[in-house]
């Protein structure tokens, strides 16, 4: 068992400044990345948990226990101190949602929340409890990033780097490497990463699943490390980064009437089939575009992301009158959605639009 003070800190962010930098404690754990609300701390011979949702000024406990039988117990000391047993510290009380939804986030009505290391979230999905997260994320201006070394328990967490570049430095894959716009990186499982220094408003794109995940902090391991295993297997997955200067880019069947381009980034095969990131442009024809169909046979992906790179369209969506005139910036996600994405098309593109696709689980052949 591991026992934890629980403190309400509706300040969130102060808090954690304080408990970390003024009183000396460590960051074990803060979770959801995107959005912090938990924070486990531990130092002086306590571990402390953060809460930005509590609103009770009494003292809590909370006793992690692996003993299914005290799971939802209560205890209230005569001071009112509370004794709350349960199996872990991450809110996991919502359950999944397996309703269908096909949404367009437009960047013109983006709303910003601050997550970890101070960089600026967006969130890229409808309201819902997903269990996926899509998120825009900011670092304004350029140099060092308050960052550490850590590690997420996700199933799959793919970054693009939409704007700007890092400095970025990974577990077992060598010294720091400059992280480019177009460039694509696949975060395996509990690999140990930093991101070292951002620069010229960095904006990036990053997917990952389940929704319920966390960050864990390695006090013990220093970036880079000796070690150089570019092949390292993580948890079945290996590290990918995917370089747009090396990127190889096909073309569809010719013989189509709706040929587009697509930009390999080889994150199906690095992440043992989960999921797959294209780039997508459709083909000049004579001095016209011709319309963009992703899904012009099937689509069995569970989650289906476009996002826009550059350009504009009308997106087009079967049974959905009008099209909806698409821009830089804006996201279209399909969750549970089936068959809705066949035939959609991005049509009248301008001549320099491209898209980010992000499909899981991927079952779709010829990808």
């Amino acid at each position: 068992m591991k026992f934890h003070l629980v403190i309400a800190s509706p300040s969130f962010e102060e808090g954690l400044r304080f408990f970390r930098d003024e009183l000396g404690f460590s960051l074990e754990k803060i979770t959801p990345s995107e959005n912090p609300s938990l924070a486990v701390l531990s130092g002086h011979g306590l571990n402390i948990c953060l809460d930005k949702k509590l609103e009770a000024s009494e003292i809590t406990i909370r006793v992690s226990t692996e003993d299914r039988g005290l799971v939802g117990t209560k205890k209230v000391g005569p001071n009112g101190t509370q004794i709350i047993y349960d199996l872990d510290l991450a809110d996991t009380s919502s359950a999944i949602s397996n309703d269908p939804s096909v949404a367009i986030n437009e960047a013109s009505n983006a709303l910003w929340t601050t997550g970890r290391a101070g960089m600026k979230y967006r969130n890229l999905l409808p309201e819902g409890d997903w269990d996926y997260i899509a998120s825009h994320i900011r670092i304004p201006g350029s140099g060092e990033v308050p960052d550490w070394v850590h590690y997420h328990d996700a199933q799959f967490q793919i970054i693009y780097c939409y704007k700007g570049s890092a400095k970025l430095v990974y577990e077992d894959q060598g010294p720091p490497f400059i992280f480019n716009t177009g460039d694509c990186v696949l975060q395996p499982p509990h690999i140990r990463h930093q991101v070292l220094e951002s620069y010229d408003d960095l904006e990036v794109v990053e997917i990952v699943t389940p929704f319920h995940h966390s960050t864990f902090t390695d006090h013990m391991m220093q970036l880079p490390n000796s070690a150089f295993k570019p092949d390292r297997d993580f948890m079945g997955q290996k590290f990918i980064w995917d370089q747009i200067a090396n990127r190889e880019w096909q073309s569809t069947d010719p013989t189509s009437n709706f040929p587009y381009e697509v930009g390999v980034t080889g994150i199906y095969e690095a992440s043992a089939r989960i999921g797959n990131v294209r780039i997508l442009r459709p083909k000049q024809n004579k001095e016209t575009q011709v319309p963009l169909i992703p899904f012009p046979v099937k689509n069995a992906s569970d989650f289906v992301l476009w996002f826009i790179l550059s350009g504009t369209a009308l997106y087009d969506r079967p049974h959905s009158i009008p099209s909806q005139k698409v821009f830089e910036g804006d996201a279209i996600s399909l969750i549970n959605a089936g068959q809705e994405g066949i035939g959609a098309a991005f049509r009248d593109p301008s001549l320099d639009f491209s898209l980010l696709e992000v499909r899981l689980p991927l079952e779709i052949s010829g990808s």
